[in-house]
C-alpha cells in the first residue's frame, strides 16, 4: 500500500483549508489564469485537483478537474466538470486540452518512472502550443537545509487549530525526502502521516519535459511571479508543447 492511500484524508483536507486557504488558493489561481491564458470556452485540466481549491477561483467553463479521491471530487464538482481517474493514465484523447496545471508537488509523489509517465500522457493530451504548469518543491532550498542540518531536521507547522511536528529525512543523492508528520489539533494528538517525495532540480525537470515533447518557457520562484532562485519557496515551471513529439510519446499515445 502506497503512502498516498492513507495521506489524503479528511484531516489533510481540513488542515489545507487553514494552511492553503481561500486567499492563498485564489492567489495561486490568478497566477495560473495569467500565465496559462485560462479563459471561458477553452479547456484546461486541473490534474490531481483534490477538493477543487483552485477550480473554485477559475473562470467558468474553463477547467476540468481530475482526481482519484472520490470524496474530494464530491466537493470539486461544485466548481466545474470533474473526472475520476488515476493521474498516471488520464483518459483524454490526443490534443484535447489547451493546457494543464499540476500543483503542490503532485509530480514527485510517484517516483522518477511514473512521474515521467504522467508527463508523457499529459503532453500527448495538450495541443501544440499549449502550456503546462508544474508547481514543485525547490530542491536547491532543501539542499541548503541538508547542508545546514544534515540528513534529518524538524520544524513545527501551525495552521488554524492544527500544529504539526514535521520530521524530514533527506537523501540529496537520490533527491528523495521522507517526512513524518505528528499531527495535533487543539493541543490533542490525532495521528501520524508519512509523506514521500522525489525532489527535482530545474535541469532534471527540463530534461523530463524535453523527453515528452515540451520545452521550458519560464520559471518562477513563487506565485507573485518572483524570479526563481536557490532560496525560493517553490519551483514553478511553465512549459510549452512543441509541434513534434518524440517517437516514444507517439507510441504511448497510440498504444491500446
Amino acid at each position: 500500500m502506497s503512502w498516498i492511500d492513507g495521506f489524503f484524508d479528511e484531516v489533510y483536507r481540513e488542515f489545507m483549508e487553514h494552511y492553503r486557504g481561500p486567499e492563498m488558493s485564489a492567489k495561486e489561481a490568478r497566477f495560473l489564469v495569467d500565465v496559462l491564458g485560462i479563459s471561458p470556452g477553452r479547456r484546461f485540466l486541473d490534474a490531481a485537483c483534490g477538493h477543487g481549491r483552485h477550480m473554485r477561483f477559475m473562470p467558468p467553463d474553463s477547467v476540468i478537474g481530475l482526481d482519484i479521491n472520490l470524496k474530494y471530487l464530491e466537493e470539486a464538482k461544485r466548481y466545474g466538470d470533474v473526472v475520476a481517474a488515476d493521474l498516471r493514465m488520464p483518459p483524454f484523447r490526443r490534443r484535447a486540452l489547451d493546457g494543464v496545471y499540476i500543483m503542490h508537488s503532485s509530480i514527485g509523489m510517484f517516483g522518477d518512472e511514473q512521474d515521467l509517465e504522467i508527463l508523457m500522457w499529459l503532453s500527448g493530451s495538450i495541443k501544440p502550443g499549449g502550456l503546462l504548469a508544474l508547481d514543485l518543491a525547490n530542491k536547491a532550498k532543501i539542499d541548503k537545509a541538508y547542508a545546514a542540518f544534515g540528513e534529518s531536521w524538524n520544524i513545527w507547522i501551525s495552521a488554524g487549530p492544527y500544529k504539526v511536528l514535521s520530521i524530514a529525512n533527506y537523501n540529496p543523492v537520490t533527491g528523495k525526502i521522507k517526512e513524518t508528520r505528528y499531527i495535533y489539533k487543539q493541543g490533542q494528538y490525532i495521528g501520524t502521516r508519512v509523506l514521500e517525495l522525489r525532489i527535482y532540480s530545474p535541469s532534471e525537470v527540463g530534461l523530463m519535459l524535453r523527453s515528452v515533447g515540451m520545452t521550458v518557457k519560464s520559471i518562477y520562484g513563487d506565485f507573485d511571479k518572483s524570479p526563481y532562485s536557490d532560496s525560493s519557496d517553490r519551483l514553478i515551471v511553465i512549459a510549452v508543447k512543441v509541434g513534434g513529439a518524440p517517437e516514444s510519446l507517439k507510441t504511448a499515445i497510440s498504444w491500446t
